[in-house]
């Protein structure tokens, strides 16, 4: 059985794949500001989306004090507390 191989200029080429951004680096996580009154724990991704930067000026402002330093590290991955963060965003949280 011959197979006939017909090619078609009207079709759509294939979508191109979205950048993932630079390898290593953190992305942005949505996070609500009412989450800063719970007890828990943010990542870069989570500070990126609260201040609405990038993962370059998130460390820039770690280096110029403007951010505080993480709470803790794990796996080479810095943490901070919500209880660390929510007083920059005035959410003042009982206890």
């Amino acid at each position: 059985m011959p197979v006939n191989i017909v090619f078609r200029p009207d079709t759509e080429p294939a979508p191109a794949k979205k950048s993932k951004g630079k390898p290593g680096h953190a992305k942005p996580i949505p996070i609500d500001k009412s989450a800063l009154l719970k007890p828990g724990r943010l990542r870069p991704g989570h500070l990126m989306h609260l201040y609405g930067i990038s993962h370059s000026t998130l460390y820039k402002r770690r280096e110029d004090g403007l951010i505080p330093p993480p709470d803790l590290v794990e796996h080479h991955r810095p943490i901070w507390f919500t209880s660390t963060i929510a007083p920059f965003f005035g959410v003042k949280a009982d206890g």
